[in-house]
């Protein structure tokens, strides 16, 4: 069974790439956002394995999105993305979050690994 994602990002071609690439790789993307204000309500009617949030949105940012998320949707976790260094972003992910990727290293090993955690 494919590991089924919920992709969520302000900019519209990163989603696009995002997708096709981790469609690619026999990744489900069962839904994508533009913004973090329906993120509680998407992800309780697609139940996914993952979602994963950008960090910089405006409104309601990708940490304010794990906070929400948390313990909320079952087994569901959360995982950060970001252009942010290494280092700014695990220290976001921090206690809200199962961690952070790197944007240009997104892929499904790299989701694996931290589920793996």
């Amino acid at each position: 069974m494919p590991l089924r994602v919920v992709l969520i990002d302000d900019d519209r071609r990163f989603r696009a790439t995002a997708r096709r690439a981790l469609e690619a790789e026999g990744v489900e993307v069962v839904a994508e956002l533009a913004s973090g204000k329906q993120a509680l309500a998407t992800v309780q009617r697609c139940y996914p394995d993952v979602v994963l949030v950008d960090v910089r949105m405006p409104w309601i940012d990708g940490v304010e999105v794990a906070r929400r998320l948390q313990g909320k949707v079952g087994t569901t976790v959360v995982i950060l993305m970001s252009t942010l260094g290494l280092d700014h972003g695990r220290l976001l992910a921090e206690g809200v979050a199962a961690g952070y990727i790197p944007k240009d290293e997104l892929s499904l090993a790299v989701i694996t690994e931290l589920l793996a955690r």
